[in-house]
């Protein structure tokens, strides 16, 4: 679904809001293309066990998880997608690096995939989101999507879940927000917000693809990576 089959108003732009999360999937980025603008939500508390800090690619036994491990700094509850430091205590490093290597290095477009994720790993940097933020941006200029990034720090917005949603849409006057349908619970329990305050809210819908890949049987839901290694930006920039 491009743009314009969302049922918007004439000239209103679209919004959508996501945590950065490490090797996002196909569908991350469907929803970035969807919209005008896409704000990285990096002042919302941090989930260690989640996508934030974990990925998959699959391997010739199967899926495996790669996990950055974050240091115990503060209190869960002020530990930030943006404030959170990587730890250094063990070489998970190299046990990412070496674990793509094995996975994907016989596939046609290592060699042009790889450096950009050796390159963000390598150069150890203090904060998880230097390294998720920093990979995001590479692959959407990768994938040529032209979608206006906003980072949620750099917006005054009040409030949290779906009241954090709205005033962050009225700060950047946006009336369209599109939403990925895990947020349906906390957005539709009790009163719709979005109504009363005139902003129309859109579900996202993304039917996951199917492409080549080595190792076996198709896979899907894995990090973008995976289709990047095997069918290259050119068609997976197609799948998006």
């Amino acid at each position: 679904m491009e743009k314009g089959e969302l049922d918007t108003q004439s000239g209103d732009k679209v919004l959508s809001l996501m945590q950065p999360t490490y090797f996002p999937w196909l569908g991350y980025f469907n929803l970035i293309k969807q919209s005008d603008v896409f704000v990285v939500y990096t002042t919302t508390q941090l989930q260690k066990r989640s996508w934030q800090v974990r990925n998959k690619i699959k391997t010739a036994q199967g899926e495996t998880f790669l996990s950055i491990p974050i240091l115990k700094t503060t209190n869960r509850d002020s530990l930030t997608i943006g404030n959170a430091e990587v730890s250094y205590d063990s070489n998970w490093i190299n046990k990412h690096l070496t674990s793509i290597q094995h996975a994907y290095k016989k596939t046609p477009y290592f060699d042009e995939i790889y450096p950009i994720i050796e390159s963000h790993l390598i150069s150890k940097p203090k904060y998880l989101f230097d390294i998720t933020y920093g990979m995001l941006l590479e692959f959407i200029s990768l994938l040529d999507i032209d979608t206006t990034i906003v980072l949620s720090e750099d917006i005054d917005y009040a409030g949290s879940k779906d009241e954090a949603l709205i005033s962050i849409c009225k700060e950047l006057d946006v009336k369209n927000y599109l939403s990925v349908k895990g947020s349906m619970d906390y957005i539709l329990n009790g009163e719709n917000l979005f109504e009363k305050n005139n902003i129309n809210l859109h579900w996202h819908e993304y039917t996951h693809p199917t492409y080549t890949q080595i190792n076996g049987d198709f896979i899907p839901y894995l990090g973008i990576i995976d289709a990047l290694f095997n069918i290259g930006p050119k068609e997976t920039k197609k799948l998006i």
